[in-house]
Order: structure tokens, then C-alpha cells, then sequence
């Protein structure tokens, strides 16, 4: 037995008897669970991978021990003794690592990156630690709301070093929110000591820069966790803001499951497996008389049986089906379509339609919020927020640091909260540090957990505004290449607006792009609808009819395009212009009849030629529209470069109307 003995003192002296048991019982089904799996592991019984906490249990029921029965853990890769505490399965677990169908990953995902949020987890990925902006999302929805949840954000030390943390914990301290972030410093990240990790002593020392309380404990003492972690829970939830514990405690077996972690010293082996969790449990529920050895063997042999039984029987439950995979990409609108007679309109430059659907969405749905950079009492870098935060508040119209990563994944961790997130880029150059959340976390969440995340990014795109290389990108086939995404590309003020009332009440997060040479183009205003309207995503629409040409077109390029017809016009020579709207889904529908009609085909884009939205659009036609051709597919785009910032290369990198006519001409 361990000498040291630990006693109750705050929040866990008034556990009962029951409820101190079923503590006991997830640290020791999350041993004997974890010590089944490494050995099947090792035995090459399990494809994937096993992080193994053992050693750790303290620290994972201790926390989920702490946290209130509404509350919201957002952990990593090595927390399965939280998912156990918070309500997760056995059976759940094991169809998991298995890659089951009906597992909560769907077999999309394998070991422990999995989350039950209807329970309470959020989903695990292997970027660490992503799910800290997204606990600080659901934190922020629960400020909102009033519900007196709190987040909790955990993960190991090494993943402190990440911009994501750093991001998620100031973001928490600005806005005060109702977030814990526990670190289970196990001393090694995979194999690298604290010393090489960072530079203070101890993790819990950042806390400060960031004005968090923090504290230090001891994470192999399930009554210390259990305390510090209600303590914290409840000043959270009283409004006094987020705290940072950092759980100094020790991984009894490597990294993974095939790291024997032989970077270990033994001494230090030996100091920490002396000051094993369970043990020091069992020391303390017999010294207070409440259980026996006998209980605890009597419970082993249960588990042990039970965990055989499930492992058994997962391995025989179905298996995912490949046919299913697309069908789970996006989730379904349940929501009505907003209908309009548009008897009343008002003419509108291509911001304010922008800035109007937005006033009225807001008016009419109070889950709608928007979030970035200078957005508040600044009104952004472009206005598109204007009138707004003096109308609706700081509440909803939320000023954020300079923390892309950061706000994106806090507009995850909102969406699934039940809110409409609205995220601004100042500038969508800006979305690559926020990549990992839409990508990682957005896109991903429907396909792998069932949770639809409705979240809107917006921001200003495209060159012609003598910005630069880093504010002029059009990066529709960045963001249309990964799968879960919808992308949307408005031309024209009433489609602006529509688009825009349509984005944010998919069910899926959705790109909307904003040429920002559009915003106040002097000869783009139209009559646009007041009231709520639609604009259906993934549909384009044939903008100008013709006979002899297809012309296909987006954003910024259409009104190039509508110029290059016009002048063909006088040359005999008929366009067909179609401006596609929505980049995904793309409406192929509509590009295929169009050439059975015209039977040559155009393609004009600001974005680069290679790997591009032309180049699928290429890929299409000439797979399923190719005998429709009488000539080659034509792309006019901008060279292979990046976006200079000299007028005399910008102007020569935009597409121009007489390239555009040039190549039409060619097909002639």
C-alpha cells in the first residue's frame, strides 16, 4: 500500500458514501479498460492507435467528479476516464475503437477521438488542443444565454505550447467567460520533458499574463481534483471568470501505445508509481471505513467480466457502410425557408444589403450573434457592421482579439451550443491561422459526431484594390477543396443579401466571400428586398442569355464578363453569361444545359489557374458535357502568382474584358 494517505476537506467532504463509490468504480473500469486495450493492442488485436491514461485516473474522475451535471468537457486523446465519469459507455467506448457503425464516431474516427455531445463531450481530434476554442465557444453561448454552464477546457501540458491554447485562454480572460482549462501535466509531451516544453516552472504560471487565477495541484489526489475542480466550476458560474488548474500528476506507460517510453528514468518511474491514484483511493476508503479489499476485489472481477463481455460483443456489431459516407457530409435544414413578396425595396449599394441582412436577421433571431476584429464601436475595416453595435450591444456584436484560430473555433463551440454564429474576417487572407478550426473542427463535426455546426464566415476577397499580397485573395478553392464546407460568392446586392439570410440558417458551416470591390461599386446598386429573403445555395443563374458562347463567372468577375458580352453583342458573336452564385455545391446543372445549347465554354476566374474552381469546373464538363463541345474548354484566369501590389502588375494580374474577349474569340 502507498504511505501517503488523502483526506477529504471542500466539496468532496460531503460526498456520499454511493457517490464516492461511483468515483471509485470509472477511475478503476478506466484501468482495467485501459490495461485490456494496450494488451489487445499489443497483440495486434486493435488497428489504430491507444493513448493509455493510466496512471492519470485521479486527475480524469477528479474533473469529471467536479464539473456540474449540465456542464461541457472538452478534452483530448488520453481523457477516456472523463467520458466515463460524464455518462459514456462501455459499449459506446468499445464500438468506437472497433469502428463501428453505430459507435460514436460512426467508424470515421477510431480509439478515443471521439466525443458524446448529448453527454457532455465534446468531440476529440488529434490536433491538440483543439477543442479548447470550442469550450470557450459553448462558454461564451452560455454567457449569453444565462444557462450557468461552464466549459471545461483540458489537455497535457505539451499542447500549452500551442497558439490554439494561448489563443483560447486570453480570449476566455477578455471576455470573462464561464471556462475552466485543466492541464494534466504528465511531464512528458510524448517524450519531451517539461524543461524543453517551456520556460517557467510550472504551466500554471502563464495563468497570470492572461489575468486568470490559477492553481497547482495535486493530480494523483482524486479529493484535491475533485475540490479545486467544483471550487473553480462555481466561481465560473457565478460570474467571476475562468480559471487555469494545472493537475501535476504522471503517465504510467509512453506516449501511445507503441512508445515504450524508455525516455523515462527509472527513479522517477519509481517516485511516481509509488503515488499511484487508485491506490492512494483505496488507502483512504479504508482508513475512513467506508469499503473493504474485499469490495474491491469483489468490483474488479465484476468489471473485468464486463469489460470482456463488451469487447466481445462490439467486435461482431456492424460495420460502417461505404455508402453512407457523402450522405452524412452536410446536414439537413430544418428550418422554413423565409418567404417574401418583395413588395417593399430600397436601393442598395452591394455593403448595405450586406449590413441590412444583417440588422434584420439579428432583429428577428437573438441566437444570431457576430464575432471579430474591430467589428463593435469601429463598425470593421469595411463597415459592413455599421449602426450594429450600438443597436444590438456588445453581446452580440462581440469585439475579439487579434486571435483568428481563436474566434473560429469559439464560433464552433457556439454553433453546437445552439447559437448562429456570424465570424468576420477583416480580411478573408486571414482565414489560413483559422484553417484549423474550419477544417478540423467545422467541417468535420456533422460528418464524424452528428452535430450540425450552422456557422457563417464572412469577409472581403479579391485584388483591385492596390492591397497587397495579404489582403487580396480570392481563396474560393482553398476553402471548396475540403469536404463539409459550403462556399458562396454573391456578384450583385440582391444576391448579397440572399445569399447571405440563406447562409445563415444552413444547418453547415458556410464560406460567404465579399469582393470588396464590389462594396461601393458606383454602378452595382439595385432594388433590394426588404424583409427576410433567399437566395437557394447552389444554384447559379443564367445572368445574361446567349447562343454561341458559355461565359461561366463569379463575384468580383462577373460584371467583367457581363462588359466582354456586351461588346461581343456588336460583333454578332452571343454570351452566355452565368454567374454561378455558389462555388459548393456547385450547380452543375445549369453549366451542362447551357453548353448543350452554345456548345463552347468559357471559364472566368481572379483566382490563380492551378488546382483551381475553373480547373473542377473543366473537369466536370469535359466529364459528363464533353460531346456537347465543338472546341477546347477555354479557362481566362490570373497567372500563376501571388497578388502584387504595383498598379501597373495588379492591373495585369486581374483578367481583363479584352482577355476575356480574346478567348471567346479563339472559339469562333
Amino acid at each position: 500500500m502507498v504511505s501517503e494517505t488523502i483526506k477529504r476537506n471542500g466539496y468532496s467532504k460531503n460526498l456520499n458514501k454511493e457517490q464516492i463509490w461511483d468515483i471509485y468504480k470509472s477511475m478503476k473500469t478506466q484501468r482495467l479498460l485501459e490495461e485490456r486495450l494496450l494488451k489487445m493492442y499489443k497483440g495486434g488485436q486493435l488497428s489504430g492507435a491507444v493513448y493509455p491514461g493510466i496512471g492519470q485516473e485521479a486527475s480524469m474522475a477528479g474533473i469529471g467528479a467536479g464539473m456540474g451535471e449540465n456542464d461541457i468537457f472538452g478534452g483530448t486523446h488520453r481523457d477516456l476516464g472523463v467520458q466515463i465519469k460524464r455518462g459514456v459507455s462501455l459499449n459506446e467506448i468499445a464500438l468506437n475503437f472497433f469502428g463501428k457503425k453505430h459507435g460514436p464516431s460512426k467508424g470515421r474516427d477510431g480509439n478515443s477521438h471521439f466525443g458524446v455531445v448529448d453527454k457532455g463531450t465534446l468531440m476529440v481530434v488529434s490536433p491538440l488542443p483543439d477543442s479548447a476554442p470550442v469550450a470557450v465557444g459553448w462558454a461564451l453561448a452560455s454567457q449569453q444565454n444565462g444557462s450557468d454552464v461552464v466549459a471545461v477546457a483540458n489537455c497535457g501540458e505539451g499542447a500549452t505550447a500551442t497558439g490554439t491554447w494561448h489563443e483560447s485562454i486570453n480570449m476566455a480572460g477578455v471576455h470573462n467567460l464561464p471556462v475552466v482549462f485543466t492541464v494534466q501535466n504528465n511531464q512528458f509531451a510524448y517524450s519531451s520533458p517539461n524543461e524543453v516544453e517551456f520556460g517557467t516552472p510550472n504551466v500554471a504560471d502563464r495563468g497570470t499574463g492572461y489575468g486568470i487565477e490559477s492553481k497547482i495541484i495535486d493530480g494523483n489526489n482524486i479529493y484535491q481534483v475533485i475540490d479545486t475542480m467544483h471550487e473553480a466550476c462555481e466561481k465560473a458560474r457565478n460570474g467571476n471568470g475562468p480559471s487555469l488548474i494545472e493537475l501535476v500528476t504522471f503517465r504510467h506507460y509512453g506516449h501511445a501505445g507503441h512508445d515504450p517510453a524508455e525516455y523515462v528514468e527509472e527513479e522517477v518511474r519509481e517516485f511516481w508509481i509509488k503515488r499511484d491514484p487508485i491506490l492512494r483511493f483505496e488507502s483512504s476508503l479504508i482508513e475512513e471505513g467506508l469499503f473493504t479489499e474485499n469490495d474491491f476485489k469483489v468490483l474488479t472481477e465484476e468489471l473485468e467480466k464486463e469489460i470482456k463481455n463488451t469487447i466481445d460483443w462490439a467486435k461482431d456489431q456492424d460495420d460502417p457502410n461505404p455508402e453512407e459516407e457523402i450522405d452524412d457530409i452536410f446536414a439537413k435544414r430544418t428550418t422554413p425557408i423565409f418567404e417574401n413578396d418583395e413588395s417593399s425595396k430600397e436601393t442598395m449599394n452591394f455593403i448595405e444589403a450586406i449590413t441590412n441582412g444583417l440588422n434584420e436577421v439579428m432583429e428577428k433571431d437573438e441566437d444570431v450573434f457576430i464575432m471579430g476584429e474591430d467589428i463593435g464601436v469601429f463598425e470593421g475595416a469595411f463597415k459592413a457592421t455599421k449602426g450594429l453595435y450600438e443597436k444590438f450591444g456588445s453581446a452580440r456584436v462581440l469585439d475579439t482579439p487579434i486571435s483568428e484560430g481563436g474566434f473560429m473555433g469559439a464560433g464552433v463551440g457556439a454553433a453546437l451550443a445552439g447559437k448562429k454564429p456570424i465570424i468576420e474576417l477583416q480580411f478573408y487572407d486571414f482565414v489560413y491561422p483559422a484553417l484549423d478550426q474550419i477544417t478540423t473542427e467545422a467541417a468535420k463535426y456533422y460528418w464524424k459526431a452528428g452535430k450540425p455546426v450552422p456557422l457563417v464566415v464572412r469577409g472581403p476577397t479579391g485584388a483591385g484594390t492596390r492591397s497587397g499580397p495579404f489582403h487580396s485573395i480570392s481563396p474560393e478553392s482553398l476553402l471548396a477543396h475540403h469536404p463539409g464546407i459550403k462556399v458562396v460568392a454573391p456578384s450583385n446586392p440582391y444576391d448579397a443579401k440572399g445569399l447571405l439570410i440563406a447562409s445563415i440558417y444552413d444547418a453547415n458551416p458556410v464560406m460567404y466571400l465579399e469582393h470588396k470591390k464590389l462594396y461601393r461599386k458606383p454602378d452595382l446598386k439595385m432594388e433590394v428586398p426588404l424583409g427576410l429573403y433567399e437566395v437557394e445555395i447552389g444554384k447559379g443563374k443564367i445572368v445574361k442569355p446567349g447562343s454561341n458562347v458559355t461565359l461561366v463567372a463569379w463575384s468580383g468577375m462577373v460584371s467583367t464578363a457581363l462588359e466582354a458580352a456586351e461588346q461581343l453583342e456588336n460583333e454578332n458573336i452571343s454570351v452566355e453569361v452565368i454567374d454561378l452564385r455558389t462555388i459548393f455545391p456547385l450547380d452543375e446543372e445549369i453549366i451542362l444545359k447551357s453548353i448543350e445549347k452554345t456548345s463552347n465554354l468559357v471559364i472566368l476566374q481572379e483566382d490563380v489557374p492551378f488546382s483551381s474552381i475553373a480547373s473542377e469546373i473543366s473537369s466536370v464538363v469535359a466529364e459528363k458535357g464533353f460531346w456537347s463541345l465543338d472546341n477546347p474548354i477555354l479557362k481566362v484566369t490570373s497567372p500563376n502568382t501571388h497578388i502584387p501590389f504595383a498598379p501597373v502588375l495588379e492591373d495585369s494580374f486581374i483578367p481583363s474584358v479584352e482577355k476575356v474577349i480574346k478567348a471567346i474569340k479563339e472559339l469562333q
